[in-house]
């Protein structure tokens, strides 16, 4: 059957002699894959620049029942993120969020609040004057609550002292709930966790209140970015099996 929806581009890999396989993140039909034909070639090449990864675009395909791969009759750019393509935090940190998307996500599985997510995560990333890494952690804590397994940080699990009033010098998060205990309970709890600082804490709870265009408004040193990435990658690799470093963040590091 033929089917029209906007769709996010995450991959390519080349096919054959003159087309391509792109992997998709749609609003219909979350990740699929579709061959591309004449993509190689830039005599027959109908797609243009449509299918560049972190390009937001409109695309018809011809949906086979029962099966992974399908194919691509036409695409059109809805929105490119121009913006990051000079520049290297904001081009990075756009690739860690498709690199994270493909890794995580299993094939047509529909999530439309997640595609509008992602669309609205690159669209900050390419607007974003400072601070564009941010958009990837939010996007990351948001994610979480997506998928059932989201950080609880409000507050510690055992008194119930809040984050927002507490000044805490650091905390043990628990990778398997993602809830905490403050150093006031650590103290006399037999307690396990990952130790983080109380101003990791405080940012993970501000990406959880606040939306994802407002992530940018917080400055991090290079060492707590660092360690904000740490804590989710961690979180993730904890609840998800076979999930890898991303790649683009570690490249993103070596530059800075």
């Amino acid at each position: 059957m033929i089917v029209e929806t906007e769709a996010v581009v995450l991959h390519s890999m080349d096919f054959r002699d003159t087309s391509k396989i792109v992997t998709l993140y749609s609003k219909k039909f979350g990740k699929i894959k579709v061959v591309a034909k004449g993509t190689r070639n830039q005599k027959t090449n109908k797609f243009g620049s449509s299918l560049e990864p972190m390009t937001h675009s409109s695309v018809v395909i011809y949906k086979k029942e029962q099966q992974d791969l399908h194919l691509l009759s036409k695409s059109e750019i809805v929105t490119s993120f121009s913006r990051m393509q000079t520049d290297s935090e904001r081009m990075f940190t756009g690739l860690g969020l498709i690199e994270l998307m493909n890794m995580v996500m299993h094939n047509e599985e529909e999530n439309e609040r997640l595609f509008l997510m992602l669309a609205a995560s690159l669209k900050t990333i390419d607007t974003a004057e400072k601070n564009a890494v941010n958009v990837l952690l939010a996007f990351m804590v948001k994610m979480f609550d997506q998928f059932g397994f989201g950080l609880s940080v409000d507050s510690c699990v055992n008194c119930g002292r809040e984050t927002e009033k507490n000044e805490f010098t650091s905390v043990l998060l628990r990778l398997s709930d993602g809830k905490y205990n403050c150093p006031h309970c650590s103290e006399d709890l037999t307690s396990t966790g990952t130790k983080i600082a109380g101003e990791s804490l405080k940012s993970l709870h501000y990406f959880q209140l606040n939306t994802i265009e407002k992530s940018t408004a917080l400055t991090f040193t290079a060492s707590m970015r660092d360690d904000l990435i740490a804590i989710l990658q961690s979180f993730l690799h904890y609840h998800i099996d076979g999930i890898r470093t991303l790649k683009s963040l570690t490249l993103l590091h070596s530059i800075q």
